[in-house]
C-alpha cells in the first residue's frame, strides 16, 4: 500500500504526534509510508518519507485553521495514494481519519478559562463539526468514550472503530524501578519510605481535585510534572517540576499515579503509568478509565468521589503494590505494534469497501 500520514506535527512528546510517527515506523516495514506535517523531529529517515506542509504557527487556532489550506498544495500527490489518513481535521481529503479530542466536548468540560481561550475552542469546535458533517469515511476512535462525543456533538454516521492508543513495554516497565527510584528521589529529596503519589499533564484539566487530595493526604509526598504555568499552588508535600523526555524515571520514582481529569480523549500517561507498576487513580473522565477494571488494575473513580477513594486507598501500601502488578500486566496487551496492525487492518477494510 501506499500510505499517507497527515498530521499537524510529527515529534515523540506524545498524543496524535507520536501516535503518527509511531505509525510511520511500523507501517513503513512492508508499505511505502509519506507524513505530510507542518514540523517534524525526524526530517531525515530512510524508512518512510516526510513532506513540509505550511501552516500559520501565531497559536492553535491559526495552525489548525491554516494547515487546511497548505494541504490544498499537496492534493495532486495525495491522489496517488491507496490510503490517506488524517488525524481529526487537518484537510486533505483522506478516506480515514483517527479522532484525537473532540473539541466540542473538550470545550463543554471546561470552567475557568479565559474568553480569548473559549472563543478560540468554539471556533475549533466549528470547523471539526463541518468537518465531520461531510466525511463519510472511516474513523478511528482512540476510546469508546470518543466514539459517543463524536456521535453526540457531531451526529457522525459513518463508521468508527474503537482502537485504543499503545505504549512502549520496553520503556515502560517496573524493571526501571531498579535504575532509577533510588536515584531520583535522592534527586528531590524524597526518602525511600516515603509514598510518593505522582502526575503528569496540563494542570487545567486536573488541578482543583490534585489540590484537595494534597491537602486531604498531607502524608503522601506529590510530584508533578507539567508545562502548566497557571494553577500552580505551593504545599509542604508538593513538588512541580518541568516536563522531561525522561519521565519514564519519574514512573520510576513514584508508588501511584494520580489522574483526575475533567476531560481526556485517552491520556497516554495512564497507560505508560500502568505498563511502569503503578496504580492508577484516574477519574472516569479519561478514555483510557475504560482499559482498567476498577479495583483489580487500577481505580476509576468520578470525579465528585475522586478525593476520598484515592486517599482511602493511597495509605494501603499493600494494596496500591498488588494493583501495581496486575496493571502491568494488564499494559502488555496495548503494545504499539497491536495498534499498527490494528490499523493496517482498517486500511485493507477501507480498500475492500471501495472497490
Amino acid at each position: 500500500m501506499k500510505i499517507a500520514l497527515i498530521v499537524h506535527d510529527l515529534h515523540s512528546s506524545g498524543g496524535h504526534s507520536l501516535y503518527t510517527k509511531t505509525l510511520a515506523c511500523g507501517l513503513s516495514r512492508n508499505h511505502e509510508v509519506t507524513v505530510f506535517a507542518n514540523m517534524s523531529d525526524t526530517h531525515s529517515n530512510n524508512s518512510w518519507e516526510f513532506r513540509r506542509v505550511s501552516a500559520l504557527r501565531i497559536n492553535a487556532l491559526s495552525s489548525v485553521q491554516t494547515f487546511p489550506l497548505g494541504m490544498r498544495r499537496h492534493a495532486e500527490a495525495l491522489a496517488g495514494f491507496d490510503i490517506t489518513h488524517a488525524q481529526g481535521y487537518c484537510g486533505g481529503s483522506p478516506n480515514v481519519v483517527t479522532a484525537h479530542i473532540c473539541v466540542a466536548s473538550y470545550l463543554n468540560s471546561l470552567r475557568s478559562i479565559s474568553l480569548r481561550n473559549r472563543l478560540s475552542l468554539k471556533l475549533m469546535a466549528a470547523a471539526e463539526s463541518k468537518f465531520y458533517r461531510q466525511y463519510n469515511s472511516q474513523v478511528i476512535a482512540i476510546s469508546k468514550k470518543i466514539a459517543g462525543d463524536l456521535r453526540e456533538h457531531y451526529q457522525v454516521r459513518c463508521p468508527i472503530k474503537v482502537i485504543p492508543h499503545g505504549v512502549d513495554n520496553r520503556r515502560f516497565s517496573s524493571a526501571n524501578r531498579v535504575r532509577f527510584r533510588s536515584l531520583v528521589r535522592r534527586e528531590l529529596g524524597i526518602a525511600e519510605d516515603q509514598a510518593v503519589a505522582l502526575y503528569v499533564g496540563d494542570l487545567t484539566k486536573a488541578h482543583t481535585h490534585l489540590k484537595s487530595l494534597s491537602e486531604a493526604a498531607p502524608d503522601i509526598q506529590m510530584v508533578i510534572v507539567t508545562r502548566s504555568r497557571r494553577y500552580r499552588w505551593h504545599g509542604e508535600n508538593v513538588r512541580i517540576l518541568p516536563p522531561t523526555s525522561e519521565i519514564e524515571r519519574y514512573y520510576a520514582a513514584a508508588d501511584a499515579f494520580v489522574f483526575p481529569t475533567t476531560y481526556d480523549a485517552f491520556g497516554m500517561v495512564v497507560l505508560e503509568a500502568m505498563a511502569s507498576g503503578l496504580a492508577v487513580f484516574t477519574s472516569d473522565c479519561a478514555g483510557a478509565s475504560e482499559i482498567i477494571s476498577s479495583g483489580r488494575d487500577g481505580f476509576v473513580f468520578p470525579l465528585d468521589e475522586w478525593v476520598e477513594g484515592t486517599v482511602a486507598a493511597l495509605r494501603d501500601r499493600e494494596l496500591i503494590c498488588s494493583i501495581g502488578q496486575k496493571a502491568e500486566a494488564s499494559a502488555q496487551e496495548y503494545g504499539w505494534p497491536s495498534v499498527v496492525q490494528a490499523v493496517e487492518r482498517t486500511y485493507l477494510e477501507v480498500i475492500a469497501s471501495s472497490n
